[in-house]
This record gives structure tokens, C-alpha cells and sequence, in this order.
């Protein structure tokens, strides 16, 4: 079975699209087509209905996507593997991190990297929180740093299974451009942010985001960005007001128009947790995830 046609099956069902997975994979849209009629003919199946508007899987498609993916992680890691032990390491470690989680992995990771003394090798990647939930699930990592939110829906997949520690749970800073009246105060009464826009990570719409909050504080008005550091920007420029954890400080001061501020009651948006698999074989995951946990015992709340 051709690998490259699986990968682009893989591909084209992730985005639905020819020609969007025709340049993922830097080849024609003929290319593509042609590898997915091949692969159809080889399994005797259709995977896809496709016409000129849109393109969907059929059944058999879903269930091939799934199996497919799990075929190229395999293959994957089988060539990582040998050629690992080849340069002579010992295992591999694969860190997935969110959006503000690679600030709380740098207080550990200098140290033990230095413990491993090249035995391991180590790869770090970060994620919006959604595809980094996911990539968890299909075990394309080994250890998830993240806030909690996808907690509930890891337990349901496979609860038995899902180890996790808190890294950290202080309260949240408000960031205000110092313009803003609400900088005048010691501290920010939730209350006070019905007359605020509030810059969201969150990919959803507006009143969506609103009801989120609605049990906690309400906005005027919400506008969205994808990163911190975005996020940083439109605060920077007085452009509304946003939420941030404190390890993440002192990465804002380089925005010189931001204050700090804690508010009344003080907000607890998300606890951030560690994740990993009880059953992964990988040695190198429990001596990481022992090391951190006894880390962030030592250095910051363990929380619940």
C-alpha cells in the first residue's frame, strides 16, 4: 500500500478540499485526485463523494481516515525509531504545550534536559488548545501541557487511563491600556467590565463568548485574536481588555502601554494541568512526568 496516497487521503479529509489539500501536499489537484482514485481501486471501496461543489466521506472514508492516521503514526515513529537508536538515543519524548503553557515548561526543562544527558531526544510543539486536546488523543504526544478545559472530554475517552497533575491555579491578571479608567484602581471589580471589550482567545462568536462569562462577569463587547501575543497587541493599542495567567509575566512588559491589575472577587479563569497516558509503554514519559510533578510541588501550588 502507497503511503504518500494515504497521506493524502489523510489530507483531503482533514480539509474536504482538493485544492487546499493539493497545495498542503505541494502537488497538482490532478496529483491528487489520481492518488485517491488509486487507493479507492487498491481497497475497493469508496472513501469519498465528491462532485463539483463539495466533497464529503462516506463511511468507509471515516473509518479508513481514523485507521489511516493511526498507520502513519506507526510508520512514523518506526523510522524515528531506528534511526534514533542509529545516533544512539534511548527513547523519544514528544511535549505538546498551549497557548501560555511553554512559559510554565521553561522553569522545569533546562534542568532536565540537563539530567538526560542526550539519552533522549526531545521535541516541543504548541497548539491552539483544541488541536493540541486532539493530537493528545490520537497519541501523537506523549505529555500535554494545558489549561483544564478539555479535561471532562479526555475522562470520557478513555478515563481509566488519563494521568494528570495541576502545574499550576493562581488567579488571573487583568490587562488594561493605562488610558483606561479602570487602571486607576487597585484592584478591578468584575462588575466594572460591563462597560468593557474583552479580547478573547476563544475561536467562537461573540454572544457565544458572552454567555461563557455570563455566570461570572459580563462585556460590552468581545473581538478575538489567535495567540497571546496578539492578544497582547490589541490591549497594547486600547483596543479593549484581556486576561492573562501571571507565570506569563514579565513577557508583557515589552508592551509599555499595559498595567496589571487584580480584580474583586479575583478570577480563576483556568488551571493548568499536565496530561499523559498511564499506559504508555515509554519509559521516558513517567520519568518526565515524576520529575515535573515533584518540580511543581517544590515551586509553585499543586492544587487539587
Amino acid at each position: 500500500m502507497n503511503l504518500d496516497n494515504i497521506r493524502c487521503f489523510v489530507t483531503l479529509a482533514e480539509c474536504l478540499n482538493f485544492t487546499r489539500a493539493a497545495a498542503k501536499e505541494h502537488i497538482t489537484q490532478t496529483t491528487m485526485s489520481r492518488k485517491i482514485s488509486a487507493l479507492e481501486k487498491e481497497l475497493d471501496v469508496v472513501l469519498l463523494f465528491r462532485d463539483t461543489r463539495q466533497v464529503e466521506l462516506t463511511a468507509v472514508g471515516h473509518e479508513f481516515h481514523a485507521r489511516a492516521k493511526e498507520l502513519l503514526r506507526l510508520y512514523s515513529e518506526t523510522v524515528d525509531r531506528v534511526q534514533d537508536v542509529q545516533r544512539n538515543f534511548t527513547a523519544e519524548l514528544k511535549i505538546g504545550v498551549g497557548v501560555y503553557d511553554h512559559t510554565l515548561l521553561n522553569r522545569f526543562l533546562e534542568s532536565y534536559v540537563t539530567e538526560l544527558d542526550g539519552r533522549v531526544k526531545l521535541s516541543c510543539m504548541q497548539w491552539p488548545y483544541a488541536t493540541l486536546a486532539s493530537d493528545f488523543k490520537d497519541r501523537l504526544i506523549d505529555v500535554m501541557l494545558s489549561t483544564e478545559q478539555f479535561e471532562p472530554d479526555l475522562l470520557q475517552f478513555n478515563g481509566e487511563q488519563l494521568g494528570a497533575f495541576t502545574v499550576n491555579d493562581e488567579d488571573w491578571y487583568l490587562l488594561l491600556h493605562y488610558s483606561n479608567p479602570l487602571a486607576q484602581l487597585e484592584r478591578v471589580p468584575l462588575s466594572a467590565l460591563a462597560t468593557q471589550t474583552l479580547i478573547s482567545l476563544h475561536p467562537a462568536n461573540s454572544s457565544l463568548i458572552q454567555r461563557s462569562y455570563r455566570d461570572v462577569f459580563t462585556v460590552k463587547d468581545v473581538i478575538s485574536s489567535n495567540s497571546f501575543d496578539t492578544k497582547l497587541v490589541l490591549a497594547n493599542a486600547g483596543l479593549g481588555v484581556a486576561f492573562a495567567p501571571p507565570f506569563v509575566f514579565p513577557v508583557a512588559e515589552r508592551y509599555q502601554n499595559l498595567v496589571l491589575r487584580k480584580t474583586d472577587p479575583p478570577y480563576d479563569l483556568r488551571k493548568f494541568r499536565a496530561y499523559y497516558w498511564k499506559d504508555n509503554k515509554n519509559s521516558a514519559v513517567m520519568d518526565f512526568v515524576t520529575k515535573y510533578r515533584e518540580f511543581c510541588r517544590r515551586n509553585g501550588p499543586e492544587g487539587p
